[in-house]
């Protein structure tokens, strides 16, 4: 019971990170606001997500084909992380084309997973 609890814990906070992720920029700087945090603490919060998904492959917990939902976002914050020291600005939160690919690449990602995740639940 208590991996199925993990398990259930992970898949939430997997698609709350990546509600976040695909929030509109007025959501985000809400977010970064009222946390005190810069836009990078948006993208650490993946980088999380993602090694510990890494370990859900590993132990056969998380599949290939959901994991493959968050390497494209993760392409998207690599895309992101490459990008000026201008980049980590809110300014740049609410109008970089980087910024809006990791947006609608984590709405892919949370689409998918959330689909994915609810037919498990009815087999």
């Amino acid at each position: 019971m208590t991996g199925d609890r993990k398990l259930a814990d992970f898949r939430r906070w997997t698609l709350a990170v990546l509600g976040l992720l695909s929030a509109g920029p007025e959501r985000q700087v809400e977010y970064l606001r009222v946390s005190g945090v810069g836009p990078d603490e948006v993208l650490l919060q993946f980088d999380d997500v993602l090694h510990v998904a890494r370990a859900r492959v590993a132990d056969g917990s998380l599949n290939d084909e959901d994991y493959l939902l968050l390497q494209a976002v993760n392409e998207s914050v690599n895309s992101v992380n490459a990008g000026p020291e201008a980049i980590w600005t809110e300014g740049a939160l609410k109008e970089a084309a980087e910024w809006e690919d990791v947006r609608a690449a984590s709405r892919v990602a949370k689409s998918g997973l959330e689909q994915s995740w609810s037919q498990e639940v009815g087999d």
